[in-house]
């Protein structure tokens, strides 16, 4: 038994969505939705990585979320969406996308967005300072919005907590070694050489002030 179904008709995606974002057939979505064959435990990640959710989650060992938590600024869990119309998204500290800076983990506003959007999973916004990822569309001052999960694809933009820097950079592997690539040729990519390195999460959405 799991919750793969419910999470898929929640987000509006089609069996055929979560086959090809996860690299299986429809089939295999199919049976393990049906509970006629179980989830493989590197699938069973991808898939939680995807929806936001914990294993437990997944598999009906957690009761699902029912109400809004807005919660003090722990990269741990800021807040679960529910099913209201309109949830709060809480705006944490500056995400420096130059010259690396401590980003202030303090909320200072929450930012309404409609639940649907941020159902699956749990979201923050960070602010952008510098000028790192113009080249993205992701220009000094933008909120960009993240979702919180440990890991991300090839290509995808990321907050990146390098030893005491949070850092907002594009993600690349290279025969498991990170690469930390800026959209700003002034700006030399990050070789991740071991460390204290963690992935926050995954930005899934850039807002322009004033826009």
């Amino acid at each position: 038994m799991n919750r793969l179904k419910e999470l898929r008709q929640a987000r509006g995606f089609t069996q055929e969505d979560v086959a090809r974002a996860v690299g299986l057939q429809k089939a295999a979505i199919c049976k393990y939705e049906t509970g006629r064959v179980s989830i493989p435990p590197d699938t069973l990640m991808v898939l939680c990585d995807m929806f936001g959710v914990s294993a437990d989650h997944m598999l009906c060992r957690q009761a699902p979320v029912t109400s809004l938590h807005k919660t003090p600024a722990t990269l741990s869990g800021f807040f679960h969406p529910t099913q209201e119309e309109v949830v709060g998204v809480p705006l944490l500290g500056r995400v420096h996308a130059g010259l690396p800076m401590l980003a202030e983990e303090n909320i200072s506003e929450y930012i309404p967005l409609p639940a649907a959007e941020v159902r699956a999973g749990e979201y923050f916004y960070m602010e952008v300072e510098g000028d790192c990822m113009v080249g993205a569309c992701i220009p000094e001052g933008a909120l960009v919005l993240v979702r919180q999960q440990s890991r991300v694809e090839n290509g995808q933009i990321a907050v990146i907590r390098l030893e005491d820097e949070v850092l907002l950079r594009k993600v690349k592997w290279i025969n498991s070694q990170l690469v930390l690539i800026p959209a700003n040729t002034r700006y030399e990519p990050i070789i991740v050489a071991g460390g204290d390195v963690q992935i926050i999460g995954r930005v899934v959405e850039v807002r322009i002030r004033g826009i």
